[in-house]
């Protein structure tokens, strides 16, 4: 396969990592030993990384191939994560956690109302004044942009690849996993609502959350129609 990089996104590399969970504890401005759950942690690569600087990490995903796959680089890593496989519609957390984060646009799978819930829920899992951190794909850039994705693995055993069409607000994914090493491939296809500032904005309200920040990157440029994310910070109100 060749190794193709589309848009402004970054294939999945350690500097790429690295750059984003320096952004992640920059704006989360957390003390080591403090809580975070990394709603959607596919194979673990922040909730990692954040477990080695101290954190206290919770990683949940849906999917058990890609728990599995972040368990074994934690025992790697010889770092200790509670992972958890749960459907996100489900979470039963009250006030557990510091923060909250959401990465790679892993919101909007479901239904407008089942979206809104998802938030509500995260609301709950937050301890007062605890902090949300979503990373969301611009739906105003994606429109005028090619967003096919590939990510390799950096010990080449595992290739990520995404397909994506937009219409409507809809965009309609196709995720690959493809193990170098067995050739075992695993595809999941989804439906993705793509949200604007306004809309997301509205849902955080209802859901007792006030956004205090918007980047456009993990570099931690401004937001604006120009920039491919939309990753927005936001504080629980009581």
């Amino acid at each position: 396969m060749t190794h193709e990089i589309l848009g402004d996104f970054k294939a999945y590399s350690l500097a790429g990592t690295d750059q984003e969970v320096r952004f992640i504890t920059s704006v989360l401005n957390l003390k080591s030993g403090e809580s975070i759950l990394d709603l959607y942690c596919g194979y673990g690569r922040h909730a990692i990384e954040l477990a080695k600087q101290g954190f206290a990490v919770t990683g949940l995903d849906a999917t058990q191939d890609f728990l599995d796959i972040a368990a074994q680089k934690a025992q790697k890593a010889m770092v200790n994560i509670t992972f958890q496989q749960q459907d996100m519609r489900e979470l039963n957390y009250n006030q557990q956690f510091e923060a909250v984060i959401n990465m790679f646009a892993a919101f909007g799978y479901f239904t407008d109302d089942e979206n809104a819930n998802i938030i509500k829920l995260i609301s709950t899992a937050l301890k007062p004044r605890g902090l949300f951190l979503i990373d969301l794909l611009n739906r105003d850039w994606m429109v005028r942009n090619n967003l096919n994705r590939y990510w390799r693995h950096p010990s080449g055993e595992y290739v990520l690849s995404y397909k994506v069409q937009l219409e409507n607000g809809i965009a309609t994914m196709k995720r690959q996993l493809i193990n170098q090493v067995t050739g075992t491939k695993i595809q999941y296809d989804f439906v993705l609502r793509a949200y604007s500032l306004p809309e997301m904005a509205n849902i955080f309200s209802n859901s007792g959350l006030s956004i205090i920040e918007t980047y456009g990157g993990f570099d931690g440029r401004p937001y604006s129609a120009e920039t491919p994310r939309m990753i927005i910070l936001a504080k629980k109100d009581t």
